[in-house]
């Protein structure tokens, strides 16, 4: 049986964070109903605020692939 702890762990965290930003992802390509939210995140001060709280280079995903 697993056990719950008071410990953080950082790595869990990032992994929980890069799922719902799979799935926001994953909404807005499905252009299901929540779309319209999940964009509005994805492209959020508060969205920013997260990615540079797990170190992520926020501008990264905000950016349009370069055209070849």
């Amino acid at each position: 049986m697993t056990y719950q702890t008071d410990e953080f762990h950082p790595d869990a965290a990032k992994r929980l964070f890069l799922v719902v930003v799979n799935q926001a992802i994953l909404d807005v390509l499905e252009n299901n109903e929540e779309a319209k939210v999940a964009e509005q995140w994805l492209l959020s001060e508060e969205f920013d605020n997260l990615a540079e709280l797990f170190s992520w280079d926020a501008e990264g995903f905000h950016q349009q692939p370069a055209v070849a």
